[in-house]
């Protein structure tokens, strides 16, 4: 991700060290590297990617689609003990699904010497969420069902929202076996998988694959029965 430094004013300052650049979007929190603030005033440019689902942020995307629809950013705030003094483009503004928006951030450092993080939040349109409740995991192949250890989660997302789950396959599958499909068991659904399919177990590291599967739309508690052919 891009950071720009631009010092505005001049004169002695005392020492402003930012740890990380903490980027807060709904439950989302997306950390950039951090800066010397070398001037009272300066900037950061914040990549506001709109992708239809990425579990993992890059280094081109700050943020995520909860589904291939709009996200609409009513406001941008900074936590003190930092001030935020103009940004571009100006908020409230849409982010069409897969559109990217590179936020200019201007923003005025404290008197004080201070050496930590720095908050940046989206403020964007609430949106209702659902309690979901794993209680294991199980990876179903050719008849046989093994539970991955560890496997319980609680989710609290967006109905319908995709997220990622990381599986390791090593119970289900041997050294030189290939998955050319994956299903997830209602009422959650399979959306895709990195690396993508067909994919092959070819060494110690393809062992474990994310997939990316979409939340049901009503509260859940249960099992995670995911089918490997």
């Amino acid at each position: 991700m891009g950071l720009s430094l631009s010092g505005l004013l001049g004169g002695s300052r005392k020492k402003v060290t930012i740890t990380a650049i903490n980027l807060k979007l709904h439950n989302y929190v997306h950390s950039m590297g951090g800066l010397v603030v070398k001037e009272r005033l300066f900037s950061i440019d914040v990549p506001f990617t709109n992708k239809s689902h990425s579990d993992m942020l890059t280094e081109a995307a700050a943020f995520k689609a909860e589904k291939a629809k709009p996200i609409r950013i009513n406001s941008i705030e900074v936590a003190e003990p930092f001030k935020l003094v103009s940004v571009a483009p100006a908020a409230p503004l849409e982010i069409k699904a897969d559109e990217r928006v590179d936020f200019k951030l201007e923003i005025e450092a404290p008197e004080h010497s201070y050496t930590g993080p720095m908050s940046v939040s989206f403020v964007s349109d609430a949106t209702p969420t659902i309690h979901i409740e794993i209680s294991k995991t199980m990876l179903i192949r050719n008849g046989r069902r093994t539970e991955i250890e560890t496997s319980s989660r609680i989710l609290n997302l967006p109905k319908g929202q995709i997220f990622g789950e990381k599986v390791q396959l090593y119970k289900a599958m041997s050294y030189g076996d290939t998955a050319k499909r994956i299903e997830v068991a209602p009422p959650f659904r399979f959306v895709s998988s990195d690396p993508k399919l067909p994919l092959r177990v070819d060494d110690t590291n393809s062992y474990i694959v994310e997939l990316y599967i979409q939340a049901p739309e009503a509260p859940y508690a249960g099992p995670l029965e995911i089918t490997i052919s």
